[in-house]
């Protein structure tokens, strides 16, 4: 009789399915791909874009960038250095 009185909630149902990506999978097909057009003949220039071609471009363009700032900062930090050292040397007349 008191359970008709209350809604009782039921789960929820979530349609999940997990994603995966394998990096080593896709090379290997990408490469057995390339060997049956090679085999068939069918083998013509042409651009391709991947994932791991647009990962190892992304990375060393990211890493150059990277490295002309810190080469920068680097230049930076010495030229502020050499000046307050020649500041000191002529403020007490070391040499």
């Amino acid at each position: 009789m008191l359970g008709s009185f209350f809604k009782t909630n039921s789960h929820y149902v979530y349609d999940y399915k997990p994603r995966y990506y394998d990096p080593r999978k896709e090379r290997l097909e990408q490469m057995k791909k390339n060997a049956e057009e090679q085999e068939s003949g069918e083998l013509t220039p042409k651009l391709t874009i991947s994932k791991d071609t647009l990962r190892k471009d992304w990375a060393r363009h990211k890493k150059s960038d990277a490295d002309r700032k810190s080469a920068i900062r680097l230049a930076i930090i010495i030229a502020i250095l050499v000046a307050i050292f020649a500041y000191f040397l002529e403020i007490y007349k070391l040499f």
